[in-house]
């Protein structure tokens, strides 16, 4: 896990901005601080660890409400999808977003998919998925669009 240092001279500042970003922006294991003799003067340490690859911390993403991104004919078809998806996902005893997520249920209905091809397309939908969940997928959107 790596390791970061700040130091602070003796009064520290009292915001503290570059270690605050630094936290605000990496997944923190932990933080520990020190009282320091140098020969500026007296300092304050902080010695932060981090998970190793971690980047940013998870965070909860900001929810969507599709309602208001997608147009009423097309939320009705977003809509069909989830409760496919929700049948497929308890068929399988695995969580909803693991057959597909919202965002891609969201743009297979923006961009009017009509073969597996297309299903390929969207980012995180590989062909296995699309083996999978492709046809029902795709008849859906075809029923929905008749109607």
């Amino acid at each position: 896990m790596p390791f970061r240092l700040f130091q602070y001279p003796l009064p520290a500042p009292p915001e503290l901005d570059d270690l605050n970003a630094y936290l605000d922006s990496h997944r923190i294991a932990a933080v520990s601080h020190h009282l320091a003799s140098g020969p500026l003067g007296p300092m304050l340490v902080f010695v932060v660890q981090t998970v190793a690859g971690g980047g940013r911390r998870p965070g909860k993403t900001e929810k969507i409400d599709y309602r208001e991104v997608l147009n009423a004919e097309d939320f009705a078809r977003f809509s069909r999808l989830r409760e496919i998806r929700k049948q497929a996902a308890e068929a399988e005893g695995v969580p909803a977003y693991a057959v597909f997520t919202n965002a891609q249920l969201a743009e297979m209905v923006q961009k009017r998919c009509r073969s597996l091809a297309d299903l390929e397309q969207i980012e995180g939908v590989g062909k296995a998925r699309v083996e999978r969940h492709g046809a029902g997928i795709l008849e859906t959107l075809a029923g929905e669009g008749t109607a």
